[in-house]
């Protein structure tokens, strides 16, 4: 009979278990159907780690491999055959995944065809054989010669053995193959969000672009961005399916309000313990906080790994891109109260012209709004729209440059204060032109009083050569300056005005741009009217919240000049 294996579990019988185990191995792989087209012999296969079967190639079978037979092939590495006297041959060739070395292929035969071998009926009576049972199990066993069966047995050992090293190689290149495209990924993924990292895009929209990455990257059942920064602003935006909704966010954080935060919060096997009954549907999940320094402003999550759990991998690509999320909300911060200082700034400068000319009081600001609008009718983006309001407010700065009495005579000019005053596109240029952070404003400061076929200043350009911004900024100077009244003259009337309009139309102004107006004018009408020159800003004006990263930078700008001009009424 044969020895127990060292490493099977203990039972009633050692070999009574491994039987057991070894008829309910009835699946085999390719490489052992090889083996055993090789041998001409059933064979299966034993894991000496757990002392069973993983797989096999034949119906039935009998415990009666000898444990050293095994245990011997693993160490050598090479195969072994043992034959007794009684008729039976036991073999074990070496049928291992590299990194193990612990699996044989096992399997008996006869080397007489009359033989009984006491083995196989002693193992026969421990399972419960019939005699009928154990007759046509030895009619069907293979019957060869030790010696020619040795010889084939290496043959066919060394043949598995070069098919389970290319099997494996293949395996491995697979895998490093699949690494390798997961990491290019999760580069890629990350690259993109720093592409998209600057101040123009808002949060939700960096927010919606990580979540449908993350997507791809991480296979999970769901995953979710909040944000809550202390401003009016809060997002909870999902990709996929989530067991909770915000409520449980904020529960599931709270959970965890001891968690050392700057590192990712990693949980697996969450179903059947307290967490998982506070959170039906929960199995494992990542969270990351979405913090810059020491500013947290929110939190990114991940749930329900498809047929995995959660790794150090997955951990450290949600953290990253939490970084990336906390860099660019700290990012807009910092472009916001640039962008104040900014604005205070222009409007210093503009109140610094209303000071010189109190018939013109407002006008900069009016036609900052008048600007904005045509170029909203003319499809342009939030980022050009602002350009435009700022360059609007700032198209006659060049004035400060410019003779006071000139300003504010009475009367017509004489050539040579015409010739001044016509200076004042190129002063405010030169005013403007070292200051980095109004760059984009400068084609409407100094190509605002350019004509469309050419006869205008400073620079006689004509058409389109005329930059777009001074073309839109051309006709909204225009309709304030008709239709205000000046200290030589009252403001032309509407009907006039349009009059006027519709004769330079492709003569002194860009034909589409007058098209814009007609569009909108009573949206034109509307804001002049709705101006209060006491106060300088609109009447019925939107209240915007200044730290909102979604809103429009133009109504930001508008916000804050009409904060800076209410202080100066109050001083």
């Amino acid at each position: 009979m044969t020895a127990e294996l060292n490493e099977c579990p203990r039972g009633p019988t050692t070999a009574t278990r491994v039987a057991e185990r070894s008829n309910e191995a009835t699946q085999s792989s390719p490489e052992l159907n090889a083996l055993a087209e090789l041998l001409g012999v059933p064979v299966t296969c034993y894991d000496l780690r757990y002392g069973c079967a993983v797989a096999s190639t034949a119906d039935r079978r009998l415990p009666v491999i000898p444990p050293e037979l095994m245990w011997h092939c693993v160490q050598s590495g090479e195969s072994r055959v043992q034959a007794d006297e009684s008729g039976l041959i036991c073999f074990s060739l070496p049928f291992a995944a590299a990194e193990t070395g612990s699996q044989v292929a096992v399997g008996y035969l006869l080397s007489r065809r009359d033989a009984r071998p006491q083995e196989l009926v002693l193992a026969a009576a421990e399972q419960g054989w019939a005699a009928a049972e154990l007759d046509g199990h030895l009619r069907n066993l293979a019957c060869c010669d030790p010696e020619i069966f040795r010889r084939h047995a290496a043959l066919a050992a060394a043949a598995t053995q070069r098919r389970v090293a290319e099997a494996t190689e293949a395996a491995d290149r697979n895998r490093i193959a699949r690494q390798l495209e997961c990491t290019y990924e999760e580069i890629n993924l990350l690259h993109t969000l720093t592409q998209h990292m600057h101040v123009s895009h808002s949060p939700r929209e960096i927010a919606e672009l990580s979540l449908s990455r993350l997507a791809t990257v991480i296979q999970a059942e769901g995953h979710a961005v909040w944000l809550d920064d202390d401003r009016d602003g809060r997002l909870f935006l999902i990709q996929g399916h989530l067991p909770f909704d915000e409520i449980g966010m904020a529960r599931l954080v709270a959970r965890f309000d001891g968690h050392d935060w700057p590192l990712p919060l990693l949980r697996n096997r969450v179903a059947g313990t307290l967490l998982g009954g506070d959170f039906p549907g929960l199995r494992n999940f990542v969270l990351v906080p979405i913090a810059d320094r020491n500013r947290r402003f929110g939190w990114i999550c991940s749930c329900n790994r498809r047929d995995d759990d959660f790794g150090t991998v997955q951990a450290s690509l949600l953290a990253s891109v939490a970084s990336i999320l906390g860099t660019h909300q700290r990012n807009l911060e910092l472009f916001q109260q640039r962008e104040g200082l900014l604005l205070a700034f222009v409007r210093s400068l503009v109140s610094t012209l209303d000071a010189k000319d109190a018939y013109t009081r407002g006008h900069s600001e009016r036609v900052a709004l008048i600007a904005r609008s045509l170029g909203l009718q003319l499809g342009l983006p939030a980022g050009d729209l602002h350009d435009i309001y700022v360059s609007g407010l700032l198209h006659d700065i060049g004035k400060i440059g410019v003779d006071d009495q000139i300003l504010r005579k009475v009367g017509p000019l004489t050539r040579e204060e015409l010739d001044q005053i016509k200076r004042h596109p190129v002063i405010g240029y030169n005013i403007l032109a070292g200051l980095k952070n109004l760059q984009s404003v400068l084609p409407g400061v100094r190509h605002h009083h350019e004509a469309y076929r050419g006869q205008g200043y400073p620079d006689a350009l004509q058409g389109e050569a005329i930059p777009l911004m001074a073309r839109i900024i051309a006709v909204a100077d225009s309709y304030d300056a008709m239709t205000s009244d000046r200290s030589y003259r009252a403001g032309l009337s509407l009907e006039r005005l349009e009059e006027i309009l519709r004769e330079g139309a492709g003569v002194q102004w860009d034909p589409g741009v007058v098209d814009a107006y007609f569009a909108i004018r009573d949206e034109v009408r509307s804001i002049c009217s709705n101006y209060s020159p006491s106060m300088g800003t609109l009447l019925d004006a939107p209240v915007i919240d200044l730290d909102d990263p979604l809103a429009d930078p133009a109504d930001r700008i508008d916000a804050i000049t009409a904060a800076l001009k209410l202080a100066e009424s109050l001083s």
